[in-house]
C-alpha cells in the first residue's frame, strides 16, 4: 500500500510551500514593522494566514520548475531611522526566517531518525537515504505494523519537504537579481558604503573627524518626519495641560513639517473641539480624512465627524460614537496588528508540528 501511494507524497510540497512562503514574508513584515514601517499593518501582512503571503504565479512556477517566490512585502525606506541598514535587515529577514525553520525541522527529523537507528528499527545505511531522499522502497522497510508504517511515512515525508522547501526558498531569494531579496540587500549594502564614503569626504573637507559612533545626517524627508514628531509630542503635552492654543500652534508646526502627518490633524481638531470651536474642529478633521497618510488617523477623524454630525451617514459601518470631548489628546498613533489573532495562528502551527512529531514517536515506540 505504501509503495502504491508513494507518488501522492509529492503533493506534500504544497503545504510545505505555504508554510515556507508564510515564514518568509512574516520575516520581512515583522522586521519592517519593528524598524518603523507601519504600512505592514495596513496591508495585512502581519498574519499567519498563508493566503496573504502566497504568490500564485510564484507558487505554480515553484511546483513546475523548482524556482518561485512569495508575494513580496513592500516597504518604504523613508520610514526607517537608518535607511540603508534597515532596508538590508528587512531584505535579509525573509531568507533568515526560512533558514531558521529549515534547520529546526531538519534537526528534529535527524533526532527522530537517530532514535530509530539507536533502537535498531532501521538499518544504519537507510538513515541518510530516508532523511535526504524519502525513497519509498527504503521507508517501506521500516519494521512497523502497516498502520504505523503508513503514518510514519507520511510524517517523515511531510517534515522533509518542509525543510527542503525552506532551504530552496532561502537560497533562491538570495540571488542578487531583481526581484529577489538578494538584489535589495545588495543595493542596500552599496547605499551604506556610498553614504559612508560621502560622510568621510565631508569630514575631510571640513577638517573635522567624526566620532566612531557618530551617526550620519538623515535624509531631508526623515528630518522633516522627526521634526513633525517633536512638534506633535510637545503639542500633546500642551493639550494634556489644557493649553489648547499652544497645542494647536504646535500641531500646525507638525503639519508644516509633514503635510500628511495624520495624528496632528486629529489632535488639532480635538483641541478646537475642546475650545468649542466647532467649525474649526470640523475643518481639521476633514483635513485628516483628506491628507493623512495612515488609515488609523482617517478612521479617527471620520469617527469625530460622525459624532459631530458633520457628515451624517458616512462610514457608519466602522465608526462607534466618540465620547472624547477634545480635552484628551489622541496619542495612540502607531497602528498595531491584531496580535491575538496572529498569536493564535502561530500557536496552531506550532501545535500541529508538535502533534505530528509526537505521533511519529508514539508509532515508533509502540
Amino acid at each position: 500500500m505504501i509503495l502504491q501511494t508513494w507518488h501522492w507524497f509529492n503533493l506534500l510540497i504544497i503545504p510545505g510551500l505555504l508554510i515556507g512562503f508564510t515564514v518568509h514574508e512574516l520575516g520581512h513584515a515583522l522586521t519592517a514593522y519593528y524598524l518603523g514601517d507601519y504600512s505592514q499593518v495596513k496591508e495585512g501582512k502581519i498574519t499567519a494566514n498563508p493566503i496573504k503571503h502566497v504568490s500564485w504565479l510564484g507558487g505554480a512556477l515553484f511546483l513546475l520548475f523548482g524556482i518561485g517566490w512569495p508575494k513580496p512585502v513592500s516597504f518604504d525606506p523613508q520610514n526607517f531611522k537608518h535607511r540603508y541598514l534597515d532596508s538590508f535587515l528587512v531584505a535579509a529577514a525573509g531568507p533568515c526566517a526560512n533558514f531558521l525553520l529549515c534547520f529546526v525541522i531538519f534537526f528534529s527529523s535527524v533526532l527522530i531518525l537517530g532514535l530509530l537507528q539507536s533502537t535498531q528499527q532501521i538499518e544504519p545505511h537507510l538513515f541518510s537515504e530516508i532523511i535526504f531522499f524519502n525513497r519509498g522502497s527504503d521507508l517501506a522497510s521500516l519494521p512497523f505494523s502497516e498502520a504505523s508504517k503508513e503514518i510514519s511515512l507520511w510524517i517523515i515525508a511531510f517534515s522533509n519537504r518542509i525543510w527542503v522547501i525552506n532551504f530552496v526558498l532561502a537560497a533562491i531569494s538570495l540571488i542578487p537579481l531583481p526581484p529577489f531579496d538578494g538584489f535589495t540587500a545588495l543595493l542596500s549594502l552599496l547605499g551604506m558604503f556610498r553614504e559612508k564614503r560621502i560622510g568621510d569626504l565631508a569630514d575631510e573637507n571640513s577638517g573635522q573627524k567624526s566620532a566612531p559612533n557618530q551617526s550620519r545626517l538623515p535624509l531631508v524627508s526623515n528630518k522633516k518626519r522627526k521634526m513633525a514628531d517633536i512638534h506633535f509630542k510637545v503639542g500633546a503635552d500642551y493639550h494634556q495641560a489644557g493649553q489648547f492654543d499652544d497645542a494647536i500652534a504646535r500641531y500646525r508646526q507638525a503639519i508644516s513639517a509633514d503635510a500628511v502627518y495624520g495624528p496632528a490633524y486629529v489632535n488639532m481638531g480635538l483641541a478646537y473641539k475642546a475650545k468649542e470651536q466647532r467649525a474649526e474642529a470640523i475643518q481639521a478633521f476633514r483635513a485628516a480624512t483628506r491628507y493623512a497618510s495612515d488609515e488609523k488617523s482617517k478612521n479617527q477623524a471620520w469617527a469625530e465627524l460622525h459624532d459631530m454630525s458633520a457628515l451624517p451617514g458616512s462610514r457608519q459601518d466602522i465608526i462607534p460614537k466618540s465620547e472624547n470631548t477634545g480635552e484628551t489628546p489622541w496619542t495612540d498613533t502607531k497602528p498595531t496588528p491584531d496580535w491575538l489573532t496572529f498569536g493564535v495562528g502561530i500557536f496552531l502551527l506550532l501545535f500541529m508540528f508538535i502533534c505530528l512529531f509526537a505521533l511519529l514517536l508514539i508509532t515508533m515506540m509502540g
